[in-house]
């Protein structure tokens, strides 16, 4: 069989747009996005019905791949989340990633399990962190100031008198002793018979007594002198 060259260069060509029509379609096929994965139930935060209009937020790795609203309706609170996929948002779902949640930025404590187009029941439970009180500063003790030492006056010295010596007292000079009083005179002697020749032994005895008496007259007035001198 004899093929002329426009039979091949035509044929070529209906090839060529077959492969370029396959390929096209294979590359649409594949750049359609997947279904997510929703997630709903119950919501409670801090141990309370969550509020009304309370955010939730689910996550998978660090990336934000859903967004829902939190619906109370009398004593519950309730929620959806469409979990995005990888196709849909890059980093997001794909089958058996891990996805986490926040209420209100609280972490809660469940996670769920993505699965392509899935509906997955999830109650979720959040607790928000107390917040850690912030150290009460130790009080520094001030030191107590140091006392200055303030100077003793010195003592006035006390001016002691200079005694005066006593002035000695003249001793009075011992009273002269007392004179002796003279011994009574001896008796005169009896007199004896008178006779002629006695007469002047008689004048003789009266003189001799005379001077006794004299004698005796002046030994008194000395001792009354002397009493009168002390």
């Amino acid at each position: 069989m004899k093929l002329s060259w426009k039979g091949m260069v035509a044929g070529a060509t209906t090839l060529a747009l077959v492969a370029s029509s396959t390929v096209l379609g294979a590359g649409s096929a594949s750049a359609q996005p997947t279904p997510p994965t929703r997630f709903f139930g119950t919501v409670t935060l801090n141990g309370q019905p969550a509020p009304n209009g309370a955010t939730v937020q689910a996550r998978v790795g660090t990336n934000n791949c859903g967004t829902g609203t939190v619906t109370a309706a009398g004593s519950s609170s309730s929620y959806v989340v469409d979990v995005l996929s990888a196709t849909t948002q890059p980093g997001c779902g794909t089958d058996g990633a891990t996805v986490s949640f926040t209420v209100n930025g609280a972490p809660a404590s469940q996670t769920g399990t993505f699965q392509t187009g899935a509906f997955v029941s999830l109650n979720l439970t959040a607790q928000a962190a107390t917040p850690t009180p912030s150290p009460t500063p130790a009080r520094t003790a001030t030191p107590s100031p140091t006392p200055v030492r303030t100077a003793s006056p010195s003592p006035t010295p006390v001016r002691t008198p200079t005694a005066i010596p006593a002035t000695a007292t003249p001793q009075r000079p011992a009273g002269t002793p007392a004179a002796q009083r003279p011994a009574a005179a001896p008796a005169a002697p009896a007199a004896l018979p008178r006779t002629g020749a006695g007469t002047a032994d008689n004048g003789a005895a009266f003189a001799l007594f005379g001077l006794a008496l004299a004698a005796a007259a002046f030994g008194a007035g000395s001792l009354v002198i002397s009493r009168r001198s002390r």
